[in-house]
Order: structure tokens, then C-alpha cells, then sequence
């Protein structure tokens, strides 16, 4: 018989609790290292917004991302969507 571990995640430190995130940037990992571009875009968004670097061709994460993008605006973030060609 196989036991499964499973693991209890308490309760995170209150500072972390009272954390506000200021904007979100949702980049694909090839993208880490031009970090200070798109850092600078996401810092110039209003509060609470969301920057999202969409893929040059139409893929399935394409249509991911449109969902999560609508999601965001629907809980009242403001979402900025840039091509992946002007961030490298």
C-alpha cells in the first residue's frame, strides 16, 4: 500500500498577510532576462494592474492567456497586453 505525504501549509506571517500586491506581470520564462523592460512597463501601470506579454502566434496559449486577462479585469484589475516582439 502506498502512503502519500501530505503536507499542511499553515498559516502565512502576518506581514506577508498584510502584503498588497502593487502590479502583476505574467512573462514567459524566456523573457527573465529582459526583466528591466518589462519591470519598467509594469511599474507604470496604474494600481492594480496586470501586465501580459502574449505569444507572436496564435497557440493555445493565446486563448489561455485571453481567459486569464478577462478574468483580472473582471475582479477590477486594469490589464495591459504587449507582443512578445516589444519586449525583446
Amino acid at each position: 500500500m502506498k502512503r502519500t505525504h501530505i503536507s499542511h501549509i499553515g498559516r502565512p506571517p502576518k506581514a506577508i498577510r498584510r502584503a498588497k500586491l502593487d502590479n502583476i506581470a505574467l512573462v514567459p520564462a524566456s523573457l527573465l532576462f529582459h526583466k528591466g523592460k518589462y519591470q519598467t512597463i509594469a511599474n507604470n501601470l496604474p494600481g492594480r494592474g496586470v501586465l501580459i506579454c502574449e505569444a507572436d502566434k496564435k497557440e493555445r496559449i493565446t486563448r489561455i492567456l485571453d481567459s486569464v486577462a478577462d478574468f483580472f479585469r473582471q475582479n477590477g484589475h486594469f490589464v495591459r497586453m504587449l507582443p512578445y516582439s516589444l519586449l525583446v
